[in-house]
């Protein structure tokens, strides 16, 4: 999760731009594949892959379907040559203080997007991810990428 807070660009070894065929050899067999031939998701868990004519184009972690928290012991942080270090336990229900704490830890630039969806808040991970959060309950719904937008 941390490499992917901070790039965007890989999530388990699989890159924007691979072919289907590289995913699967890579991850195995998924838990669901939903959508078109030309088109859809493949699913591992909370891991989502969106492709376009065989080639992927989306990358998620999908928060209502983790079942295990990611946990993060020990994680540092270095303030005025200090190492600072703090536990992390991300869940299903992780709420929005939780998450940008995190990324406050992982000392990542962040801005706050305003888009057509007024029922999420999200916020845009510099070079990175979107993460997009419920406003009726405050959890973490997903972080997101589509291909070509980590420099937004």
């Amino acid at each position: 999760m941390i490499e992917f807070l901070k790039g965007g660009k890989t999530l388990n070894g699989i890159k924007m731009g691979m072919k289907i065929d590289e995913l699967y050899s890579i991850l195995g067999k998924p838990t669901n594949v939903s959508g078109e031939k030309n088109y859809g998701y493949i699913h591992y868990g909370e891991y989502r892959y969106g492709f376009t004519d065989d080639i992927i184009n989306e990358m998620a972690i999908e928060f209502k379907l983790i079942e295990k928290p990611f946990e993060f012991p020990n994680l540092e942080y270095k303030k005025y040559d200090i190492s600072l270090f703090e536990n992390f336990k991300i869940k299903s229900k992780s709420k929005i203080h939780k998450i940008i704490s995190f990324v406050n830890h992982l000392q990542l630039n962040w801005k706050a997007q305003n888009g057509i969806d007024k029922d999420s808040f999200t916020i845009k991970i510099e070079n990175g991810p979107y993460i997009v959060f419920n406003l009726y309950d405050g959890t973490v719904d997903k972080i997101t990428i589509v291909d070509g937008h980590q420099n937004d």
